[in-house]
């Protein structure tokens, strides 16, 4: 009876320090993301009408990385107030043991283990395919944001358009299109200039075409350097213009890809990716479990005093992981070896933090024995 209710005080406070620690983390994560993607709106990159959007899907995918930090910290915090106000002292002495301290530990560990879980393997690849959606209409659809008058435009390769005003309903004055046509028999270049009383301007629902709607001008065609040129009058004309194709820049994003791609590629890059995605809900589980050790306080020590300590555990065991990850991607790590040792290295480090005031107290008692025993034998003698 006792330890349950130890049991479950103990949880309490470990989550409630997770969760603090987590909102904390989300805020830090929302205000850097959205003062980015506000940048990017600002140079008209993107529309302002995805950039909420866009941040919900960035910290979806970046969810991952908060959850681990936030139960090492979280548990760490909760244990050390514990420590320090001499409640778990006083539940061991009652015969609660440390029993109560793991599975609170574990308890929280485990949930958020399974969320980190969901986040990389189900939610994040999805929230990455929305982001890189958005992103490509972004781009896609930035030549027709912004037309301003008396400023010439490129729409898509070899067009460019101009126009003098703009009504309100969005009919354009005084148009100039130029365009590039298929090259004549002989290889010689071939252009068409159209100059148009009023227009309409439009993009296809894909986005894949560009439509002109011209009333009341002249079309004009031939070589640049010739006299071969056709001048057609029109009462109405549409001129359809390819798009561009658009990419994001850099190379594909492989935090898009489902699981099953990524096991069924032998690509190092999405290799890397499957053991990353895995390495992040190993993290959790690792750290969560360290923590308890890792937050107990001796004597007089402050309830904040082994924070450092796990800040320092979480930074060399992320950067662990993203050099691994690095080595992976450019083969200089064995595939069959994956991330497995950086697990395996931040282990022994954590071991190694909390065996080492153990093993300073062992060379002390040690130290202290040499030098009293010759004390005690001289005192014999004088005797």
């Amino acid at each position: 009876m006792t330890r349950g209710i130890f049991f479950r005080h103990v949880l309490r406070d470990i989550s409630t320090s997770t969760a603090a620690v987590a909102a904390v983390l989300f805020v830090v994560l929302l205000t850097y993301q959205l003062a980015f993607i506000l940048g990017r709106a600002a140079d008209g990159q993107i529309p302002s009408d995805i950039v909420l959007p866009l941040v919900g899907l960035s910290l979806r995918g970046n969810l991952t990385i908060i959850l681990p930090f936030a139960v090492l910290l979280g548990t760490t915090l909760g244990l050390g107030r514990l420590y320090h106000d001499s409640e778990i002292t006083a539940a061991q002495a009652c015969g609660a043991g440390v029993r109560p301290l793991y599975s609170a530990a574990a308890t929280v560990t485990l949930v958020a283990a399974l969320a980190a879980l969901w986040s990389g393997f189900v939610d994040g690849p999805a929230a990455a395919r929305q982001l890189v959606s958005l992103r490509t209409e972004a781009l896609r659809t930035a030549v027709t944001r912004g037309l301003e008058p008396g400023q010439f435009r490129a729409l898509g390769t070899g067009a460019t358009l101009n126009f003098r005003s703009v009504d309100a309903d969005g009919t354009l004055r005084e148009v100039f299109v130029q365009r590039d046509l298929p090259r004549a028999a002989d290889g010689s270049e071939r252009l068409q200039i159209v100059l148009a009383d009023h227009a309409r301007y439009e993009v296809s629902a894909d986005h894949s075409v560009f439509l002109i709607r011209l009333a009341d001008g002249e079309s004009y065609e031939g070589t640049p350097g010739t006299g071969a040129w056709r001048i057609t009058q029109f009462r109405e004309q549409v001129i359809r213009i390819a798009a561009p194709g658009v990419r994001l820049p850099g190379r594909p994003r492989v935090d898009a890809l489902s699981v099953a791609e990524l096991r069924a590629s032998s690509d190092p890059h999405q290799l890397a990716e499957l053991h990353w995605r895995l390495s992040w809900v190993l993290i959790t589980v690792v750290l969560g479990l360290f923590a308890v050790p890792l937050a107990r306080l001796r004597p007089r020590q402050g309830r904040h005093a082994r924070v450092l300590v796990a800040v320092l555990l979480f930074a060399v065991y992320a950067g662990l992981l993203s050099a691994g990850r690095t080595l992976l991607e450019r083969g200089d790590s064995p595939s069959v070896l994956g991330l497995w040792w950086v697990h395996a290295a931040a282990i022994a480090l954590a071991v190694g933090l909390l065996r080492w005031p153990r093993l300073l107290e062992w060379m002390a008692r040690r130290r202290y024995r040499a030098l009293a025993v010759p004390a005690q034998d001289l005192s014999v003698r004088g005797g």
